[in-house]
């Protein structure tokens, strides 16, 4: 009788050789990868070669069977009993087992590419679409002040393109996150899922500007299309009008329309320049940034007082500030809405001047205009992250918490780098109380700017009401000056963790600066988080009182936090509660 089949397989070290060699195509995949990726191959060679890597298993099956490695010398395998046929059914039907059993082994690796693999890989679709980044043009001048009219022209090629309905284009802040970094195009297609990224330098002596700029896809890493223009300065705007024509004739042909991309929003060059170097302060969203973002837009002003884009930062700026630690926010505001309108009544059709009006009328509780400019700003630049940010927000004000969540979701493709952007993705998570959702967004948020106060706050209440009070803990860093941005939150763990001492000892700090300053900025607090501080102590006359303060005071957080926050529930029966949602004309 022939031995048992698996006996035979061993005996003629058949699984020995399937081992080595599953050991080495495995091997020759990782290798593989990395050499396509480098070497800019189509991703068909990685299937030609897992298929051919599969086709080996039967193969190996096969001579392993038949041949054996004995003194260094190739030999055919004898068998264990005289074969009684050579030629009749039964090499037939070993033959068939042979090769099932090399199919069986290469079956795992085939399902894995084949099914797992491809499910896994981004949906073509959105790779076909006309996308582009604009990565931040290379400043060959060496100047400090030609870097930011180099990162000025990257600005305005995104914002004229993102003009345009049939073409995606990446926002400004994940774009500039590859600046001075040197990173594969390939990478940056997968990370930004687009087709094609363009790139270029600009070269600034006098005024003479020499431009060069270069389409590159991100699929292989080959050129679409490169140029080189030589302008005087003093016809920037036909440049980059011109440029924005190109890159988006290279994209889409015949898409382009006759009308302007970029038109002329100045005829001072050097308030276009000043105008530049104030919107790359006030992307930092810093105090002293948008100090610095607001004296360069009041001198743009100052030379062209029609310049409408100007206007739309100093509006910006002005309706921050309150956020960022200034007092006297009916004093800023006032101006943010001046501003604002001037830019409106030079530019009807600037998306950014629509934008800062919805966002002034957001503080002054008005919220019909706040939608009517908020949809118009959008209908006039679709592809501007900020105004779906910041329609998103007033969506949460409003109480329309399904829709703000779609809108920060398409702020978030338009701009997948935004450190404000993400982090307001995780706060309406939260406030929809889905905490483990909230956590995974927040601590994403963290990875782009481990020092953001607003996601680790969020994230220490998120891991609080999810029942992980350790981690609640430890999102907190250490308080180590004064004012402490995270005081109202500590003052909620100490409670949770039984600490009551020394939470009402810090709750009781918190009280007496609200007692002392002339307004609530004075204080560094935010009226929602001092209000649920004291919620958390079981006191609601505290929280009423931070909650006024913060109506009175126009500080944001009252009206984005109250109709969903879940810390605010034990108010939502008291019919203060609904007084204070009457005076800001949300109920």
């Amino acid at each position: 009788m022939p031995l048992p089949l698996l006996a035979e397989l061993q005996r003629r070290r058949v699984i020995r050789a399937l081992v080595g060699y599953g050991i080495a195509a495995f091997a020759v995949l990782q290798i593989i990868e990395p050499i396509m990726h480098g070497l800019h191959w189509p991703e068909a060679v990685l299937s030609y070669v897992v298929v051919a890597l599969a086709v080996g298993f039967p193969i190996v099956v096969s001579l392993a069977w038949i041949f054996d490695v004995r003194a260094g010398r190739i030999e055919r395998t004898p068998s264990a009993v005289p074969a009684a046929s050579p030629r009749g059914p039964r090499g037939a039907f070993l033959a068939a087992v042979l090769v099932g059993i090399g199919l069986l082994a290469a079956a795992p690796g085939l399902g894995w590419y084949l099914l797992w693999r491809v499910r896994d890989r981004p949906a073509p679709q959105a790779a076909r679409a006309p996308s582009v980044a604009v990565l931040p043009f290379a400043n060959l001048g060496g100047d400090k002040e030609n870097e930011f009219f180099s990162d000025g022209i990257t600005e305005e090629l995104i914002d004229a393109l993102a003009n345009l309905k049939d073409i995606r284009v990446v926002a400004r802040t994940s774009a500039f996150a590859y600046k001075g970094k040197n990173v594969n195009v390939r990478q940056i297609g997968e990370e930004l899922n687009v087709a094609t990224v363009l790139e270029g330098s600009v070269r600034r002596q006098g005024n003479q500007l020499r431009v060069v700029a270069q389409l590159i896809g991100t699929s292989d890493g080959y050129h679409l299309w490169s140029k080189t223009y030589d302008r005087e300065l003093k016809n920037v705007f036909a440049v980059e009008d011109e440029l924005a024509h190109a890159i988006v004739q290279a994209l889409m042909p015949r898409l382009v329309p006759a009308a302007t991309l970029v038109p002329q929003a100045t005829t001072s060059t050097e308030a276009h320049d000043l105008y530049l170097k104030g919107r790359f302060f006030w992307n930092l969203r810093t105090k002293e940034g948008l100090t610095k973002a607001a004296a360069l837009f009041e001198q743009a002003v100052a030379l062209d007082p029609a310049y409408a884009l100007a206007h739309s930062g100093l509006a910006d700026c002005y309706v921050l500030f309150p956020n960022y630690g200034w007092e006297h926010a009916s004093e800023f505001l006032s101006k943010a809405r001046m501003h604002a309108l001037e830019a409106v009544r030079l530019d009807e059709s600037l998306a950014e001047g629509h934008t800062s009006l919805a966002n002034v009328a957001i503080n002054d509780f008005d919220w019909t205009t706040a939608e009517r400019e908020f949809k118009r700003g959008i209908q006039l630049g679709p592809g501007y992250a900020t105004a779906h940010h910041w329609y998103a927000t007033y969506l949460l004000c409003v109480g329309r918490l399904a829709e703000a969540q779609a809108e920060i979701e398409r702020a978030r493709q338009l701009d997948p780098t935004s450190r404000i952007i993400a982090s307001w993705g995780g706060i309406l998570f939260y406030v929809n109380r889905q905490y483990d959702r909230a956590i995974e967004g927040l601590l994403k948020t963290l990875e782009l700017d481990p020092d953001l106060a607003q996601p680790r706050i969020f994230l220490a209440l998120s891991y609080l009401r999810a029942g992980r009070l350790a981690e609640a803990q430890a999102a907190l860093p250490k308080a180590t000056s004064a004012p402490d941005p995270f005081l109202t939150v500590r003052i909620e763990v100490l409670g949770a963790s039984g600490d009551q001492p020394a939470a009402r000892r810090l709750l009781s700090d918190l009280d007496r600066s609200l007692g002392a300053a002339q307004n609530l900025r004075a204080t560094k607090a935010n009226a929602h988080l001092s209000a649920i501080a004291h919620l958390s102590m079981g006191d609601k006359d505290g929280a009423f009182r931070w909650l006024e303060r913060g109506v009175d005071e126009r500080d944001f957080s009252v009206p984005a936090m109250m109709k969903f926050n879940p810390d605010l529930d034990p108010l939502r029966s008291d019919p203060r509660y609904h007084k204070l949602l009457k005076r800001m004309n949300l109920e």
